[in-house]
């Protein structure tokens, strides 16, 4: 493949992209990786594409997914996936909950089709001893 193979070009910007928000060197990369000590620096400069098993790694490495790797997209962590997995499970009531949480407003009642779940008894307003 040629530098100038737009594919060639993407997975050297990407993982140039990916080294720099991490703050980290291609030489330090490709010994964190297990590569020889120019490998980062050859595939930053477009001479080579890294082999799907390097690109896995790479991937592992700055915990994103391949699909994210190519869609451009590193914001999304593997923990912030396990988190929307997890608020996937819940029920609606629960995600509404949970959200109104996060943004620090009250939470508001919704009407689902699952059982209710009734709030916490209040206590009585103390009565006024009649001293």
């Amino acid at each position: 493949m040629s530098k100038n193979n737009p594919d060639t070009r993407f997975v050297a910007e990407r993982i140039t992209k990916l080294r720099i928000e991490h703050g980290i060197s291609e030489y330090q990369l490709s010994l964190d990786l297990g590569f020889s000590k120019g490998y980062i620096q050859a595939v930053s400069s477009g001479n080579i594409l890294p082999s799907l098993n390097s690109l896995y790694k790479i991937c592992d490495y700055f915990e994103i997914t391949p699909a994210q790797f190519f869609s451009g997209k590193s914001s999304d962590t593997r923990l912030l996936e396990d988190l929307a997995g997890t608020i996937r499970e819940m029920s609606l009531e629960e995600q509404y909950t949970l959200y109104h949480f996060l943004k620090g407003g009250k939470i508001a009642r919704i009407n689902t089709h699952k059982k209710r779940v009734n709030p916490a008894p209040q206590a009585p307003p103390p009565q006024e001893s009649g001293k």
